[in-house]
């Protein structure tokens, strides 16, 4: 397995199409308000929704749909103020449905 330090984005946009939610922090919300210009409470109703089980806050859209945010050319639109959990991919969790889909990991094996 790669080591994460060692993982490179081939920015494929694989990832950001896997089924699943994009959870979002204060944090989180703070610096895509910032980056898109609005503010946070504008940035809360304008592009999050509540989680399933109401944990917290996830980006609006459909669990099956790629991440509102991911560009026609598989850019991140919000790269610079991205989520913590996309942040932390591959370094602290792992999903085996984006590893199999990963160009990077993919390259690994």
């Amino acid at each position: 397995m790669q080591a994460a330090e060692t993982f490179t984005c081939k920015r494929c946009g694989a990832c950001c199409r896997v089924p699943g939610y994009v959870r979002v922090t204060e944090a989180d919300c703070e610096a895509l308000a910032a980056l898109l210009g609005v503010s946070v409470e504008a940035f809360i109703a304008e592009e999050t929704d509540l989680a399933p089980a109401r944990t917290g806050l996830v980006l609006k859209g459909e669990p099956n749909a790629p991440c509102r945010f991911l560009t026609a050319e598989n850019l991140c639109r919000v790269h610079s103020a991205a989520p913590k959990q996309c942040r932390d991919y591959p370094a602290r969790w792992r999903s085996e449905a984006i590893e199999a889909v990963c160009a990077a990991k993919r390259d690994d094996r």
